[in-house]
């Protein structure tokens, strides 16, 4: 099993060099398609997260969660790209969809979803929208609406919507609902 792991790593490292060299020495190319969007902010299993930025191919790493300079690579394939970190080395990866990259050295980083916004969507279609994106979601309150057309609503989402979370992890919603006394009708 090792023999097999040690020979695609080597495998990947040789091809990410051969596609570096015909990359250098190839004319100016239209935009390689990847199999999956790069940009976005990576779980690596910890407290730090790397962000990814992709344009026309050109991949700046954000490394500042760790205290560290960008990285700067390419997009080398639909399948593979390759980043020099500054003070440490060069590493070719494998995109393995969805958002997973698998870098030459071992590591593996996953990009964390985005919390979809469900401010305004029925409780049942907030639930859907939120499990179908792999959040749990959690009830953290019923507040009394204003308006009737509000019943049943969201009213607020945490996090808010758009921010990268990880998978599995908890979005807590308040549904709007009737006061004791009624509402106003709209």
């Amino acid at each position: 099993m090792k023999v097999n792991v040690w020979r695609r790593v080597g495998a990947l490292g040789a091809l990410c060099a051969l596609a570096s060299t015909m990359l250098t020495a190839a004319p100016a190319h239209a935009a390689i398609a990847t199999v999956f969007n790069l940009n976005g902010t990576y779980d690596v299993g910890g407290p730090a997260r790397p962000v990814i930025s992709n344009v026309n191919d050109a991949l700046t790493v954000d490394m500042s969660a760790f205290g560290r300079a960008n990285g700067f690579g390419t997009v080398i394939a639909t399948d593979l790209i390759q980043v020099t970190f500054p003070g440490d080395a060069t590493y070719g990866a494998v995109l393995v969809a969805p958002g997973t990259i698998r870098w030459s050295n071992g590591t593996e980083w996953r990009r964390m979803p985005r919390v979809p916004g469900v401010i305004g969507f029925t409780e049942p279609a907030a639930r859907q929208t939120l499990g179908a994106a792999g959040f749990v979601v959690f009830v953290s309150g019923r507040p009394p609406a204003l308006r009737c057309s509000d019943v049943g609503k969201v009213k607020l989402q945490s996090p808010v919507a758009g921010t990268a979370a990880l998978q599995g992890s908890v979005v807590s919603i308040q549904i709007w609902k009737t006061p004791i006394d009624g509402c106003e009708i709209s």
